[in-house]
């Protein structure tokens, strides 16, 4: 996550219409396009770069990288998206999230175990990390000539290309060695029992809704299923209330998610 400041200036009005928006009451779409200003020649604010306005500003497009449609507010498309690969058993709409193509790790979904199709489509966006967001849009426009209502510009698509390029997480934080000493489960259990445990409940079934793969317990989760969880730890959940955790740092999370996974032993 290092190199925001380098390229975001972000206004206490832009982060509290950002909070209203996510919180389910008001789309990213309908937010004014002055609310939030990057600008290159923008001074720096004197403030760590973890610290919650600029933070939660590129969580924003953490979700719009995990949902388009249900962060900003907008009608996915009814059709199929044409370049998604077609011997996939995908819904319409989830052809056209980024994740169900690059990943929740940014490295491409199930590259090395998919189809021809699939190994030429889901590319990797890892490459895009440490870039320069304001010369994004002609290259995402170039990469994606079906994705017209994205395409479109805005201040969602916006918010989407900075977490791309500044926003993706350090994958060798998450290692799981480096985080299961008796020290680091015992930070984890602090963290999730500071801001995790009202709403999940000691055990973590509760407060969270599962599709059909999936089992209702943030141990089982954490355990099959570690990168989706710690995309959505990091940037929060699109259309949901969920506290994004991205001003902490990587080591506390990946700290976080490894007491996770002792939760529910027995949801296998």
């Amino acid at each position: 996550m290092a190199g925001l400041q380098k390229f975001l200036s972000v206004s206490a009005t832009a982060v509290v219409l950002a909070l209203v928006a996510f919180a389910g009451t008001a789309p990213v779409a309908q937010l004014p396009a002055l609310a939030t200003q990057v600008t290159q020649d923008a001074p720096a604010p004197e403030t760590k770069e973890h610290e919650f306005g600029d933070a939660f500003v590129v969580s924003l497009g953490g979700k719009l990288y995990d949902n388009y449609w249900a962060g900003s507010g907008a009608s996915p498309p009814e059709m199929r998206n044409p370049a998604f690969p077609s011997d996939l058993k995908v819904s319409n709409t989830d052809t056209w999230r980024c994740v169900s193509c690059h990943g929740w790790d940014y490295d491409g979904a199930a590259r090395t175990e998919g189809s021809a199709q699939q190994q030429k489509q889901f590319v990797s966006l890892r490459h895009l990390q440490g870039t320069d967001p304001f010369n994004m849009l002609e290259l995402f426009t170039r990469a994606h000539p079906d994705q017209r209502a994205l395409a479109a510009g805005g201040l969602p698509l916006d918010l989407l290309l900075l977490f791309l390029t500044v926003g993706q997480y350090d994958l060798a934080t998450f290692r799981p060695e480096k985080s299961m000493s008796q020290k680091n489960l015992s930070r984890g259990r602090d963290i999730f029992e500071g801001v995790c445990m009202s709403c999940h409940d000691p055990n973590g079934k509760s407060g969270f809704q599962v599709r059909p793969d999936m089992v209702g317990s943030l141990g089982w989760q954490a355990r099959h299923q570690p990168k989706r969880m710690i995309h959505k730890i990091i940037n929060g959940v699109p259309g949901e209330s969920m506290l994004a955790l991205r001003f902490m740092d990587e080591p506390a999370i990946a700290d976080l998610v490894a007491y996770l996974k002792t939760l529910d032993p027995d949801a296998n």
